[in-house]
């Protein structure tokens, strides 16, 4: 390796070496960020239920008009749905279900829905669920597989800012295995970039909107858990994600 070379890849190093630094500083921030919100919500779920009480508490009177009970009834229900959110979200920020314990990934799939209905309705985006009801409970980390779900699901969402179809299916395949899919009708991936997408610090997405790990992280979850991702994806029509898991895992 001539002087040149050397000198090449001593740049190429200290520049990978930046990268990586700037990325511990956002991880950190973002940690940090998470567990301040994480604080900010546990605060909110009390009066939040004390609203969801006091709704039931009002339904339980004499004499009340039509409009005033439909009313109360939609603060109750906006409540309870909010006070469920935010435990969703808590439980995600605490990693529960994890290690040994076997996890029902249609549980962890609708929870995901759920933590994600704003943005869901924000899109206008239609939501299809296709569960298995005789999917087998896998032994895995429900809370890294559900910041995969996350993942991938807010990914679908933004391919589908102007609206679309999100179908969610779990289903056993014929070859032995478990699988979820996470389907979109958002924009889709070019044919150069499919091959690169799950590589770390890729991102077809502007400045500022990502960083490039989403996918890497999502991939290494699924292997550390037993399992392999595989993308199908069409530019205009959309992309499918597959995740499978070895029935052995249960």
């Amino acid at each position: 390796m001539d002087r040149l070379e050397r000198g090449q890849d001593m740049v190429g190093n200290l520049a990978l070496s930046d990268r990586f630094l700037e990325q511990l500083a956002y991880n950190e921030k973002m940690a940090e960020l998470g567990r301040l919100a994480a604080g900010v919500i546990h605060e909110l779920n009390t009066p939040l239920s004390v609203i969801a009480a006091a709704a039931q508490l009002i339904l339980r009177e004499d004499g009340l008009s039509e409009s005033v009970v439909e009313l109360v009834e939609r603060i109750g229900g906006e409540a309870q749905r909010l006070s469920q959110m935010s435990r969703g979200i808590l439980s995600f920020s605490r990693q529960d279900g994890g290690g040994g314990d076997e996890a029902d990934l249609n549980l962890v799939l609708s929870d995901v829905v759920q933590m994600l209905a704003y943005e869901i309705q924000k899109r206008s985006v239609t939501v299809h669920e296709h569960f298995d009801h005789d999917f087998p409970l896998l032994r895995i980390d429900a809370g890294r597989l559900k910041q995969v779900f996350i993942n991938l699901i807010m990914n679908a969402l933004q391919a589908m800012n102007s609206g679309g179809s999100l179908t969610l299916r779990t289903l056993q395949s014929d070859a032995g295995s478990c699988e979820v899919h996470i389907a979109d009708t958002g924009y889709g991936i070019a044919d150069s970039d499919i091959d690169q997408i799950f590589e770390p610090f890729f991102t077809t997405k502007g400045a500022g909107e990502g960083t490039g790990l989403g996918l890497f992280v999502t991939r290494q979850i699924i292997a550390a858990e037993g399992g392999e991702i595989t993308v199908e994806s069409r530019v205009g029509q959309g992309t499918s994600f597959i995740i499978r898991f070895p029935l052995r895992l249960s």
